[in-house]
């Protein structure tokens, strides 16, 4: 049976089993714990133990002073639960609060979804892993790489293997290399996160994700982090794009739909034109009535066209991130 942990002040719960860390527990958990290099170097995930027992379960170089010893603080990298504990940990509670980082990852795969989208793979050193929220974005290249930015596609609950979903683009230095030059070892400098485009987890409303496109990659790692959270009653993906073809990973929409009963996904062909879509065609194709609006929060990641149509209806709580191709 899995230990139980709880962290204050914020009062989440998270199992941690065998022997993993507590940091590691509780960022697989959904998570937001304050850490830096993750490998008993900083202290930067320095917590205190209320009550509980745990045990050390990996060397660390950082040296904890008698004081800190005598208040009870662990570092959670370096330590596992043997049995239920409350500890006091910091917490992000904002974009603002994670720092930015700089981080020279290797291309672990790459693979092309369909004719204009390659899933790419980056795995970061153990000793410096990426901190960020699901949802944000960051700016890969450096080096003798063209420059870019794009959302991290993936949970925060891996924060070592990091996938983004790269748009082939006409003119985009990046994406040529992506598509023609980049392979399997090469190193991608990593600078960020950056953007406010994160999950209101204090919210029990039911969440909506709208995507157009590649819009989706900062959904799926939206939609990802509130599974490991399980903090929505319920939850809708409606994803635009041109045909059925263009959505890259349609059957991993359809997998979430089958295995989670509060979750409904809703694929949708059409070119964005103004006289198809609007605030009122979305809410009907979802199903949600005017006077229904405040039991919802919106998350909107598309183009110009869906951005503005939604922008421009009253009553909804809107998180939108900049236009996408």
């Amino acid at each position: 049976m899995p230990n139980e942990i709880k962290i204050l002040p914020s009062g989440r719960v998270f199992p941690s089993e065998g022997n993993s860390t507590l940091l590691e527990a509780g960022l697989h958990s959904g998570l937001a714990l304050g850490y830096g290099c993750s490998n008993g170097n900083c202290g930067e995930c320095l917590a205190k133990i209320v009550s509980g027992e745990v045990r050390k379960v990996r060397h660390h170089d950082y040296l904890i002073s008698k004081e800190e010893k005598a208040n009870g603080q662990v570092l959670m990298c370096c330590n596992t639960a043997t049995s239920n504990v409350v500890l006091e940990a910091p917490e992000a509670k904002s974009s603002k609060e994670i720092p930015r980082q700089e981080i020279t990852a290797r291309v672990r795969s790459i693979e092309v979804l369909n004719g204009d989208v390659a899933l790419l793979h980056l795995k970061t050193p153990r000793t410096q892993r990426l901190r960020f929220l699901a949802g944000q974005q960051v700016k890969l290249g450096g080096g003798n790489l063209p420059e870019a930015t794009h959302p991290i596609s993936s949970c925060p609950c891996d924060d070592m293997n990091l996938h983004f979903q790269i748009p082939r683009l006409t003119d985009d230095r990046f994406s040529d290399h992506v598509f023609d030059h980049l392979k399997k070892g090469d190193p991608v400098n990593i600078v960020g996160p950056e953007g406010d485009f994160v999950l209101n987890e204090s919210s029990t409303h039911s969440l909506v994700f709208i995507a157009w496109h590649t819009g989706f990659a900062p959904v799926r790692s939206l939609i990802e982090h509130a599974m490991s959270l399980e903090i929505a009653a319920s939850m809708q993906l409606i994803w635009f794009t041109k045909s059925n073809k263009d959505r890259y990973q349609d059957n991993l929409c359809r997998s979430w739909q089958d295995a989670f009963d509060n979750f409904h996904y809703l694929p949708v062909d059409t070119d964005l034109r103004e006289e198809t879509i609007n605030t009122s065609s979305i809410l009907k194709r979802l199903d949600i009535q005017p006077a229904d609006l405040g039991d919802h929060d919106f998350y909107v990641a598309g183009n110009e066209k869906l951005i503005n149509a939604c922008k421009d209806y009253p009553g909804w709580t809107l998180t939108i991130t900049p236009s996408v191709s």
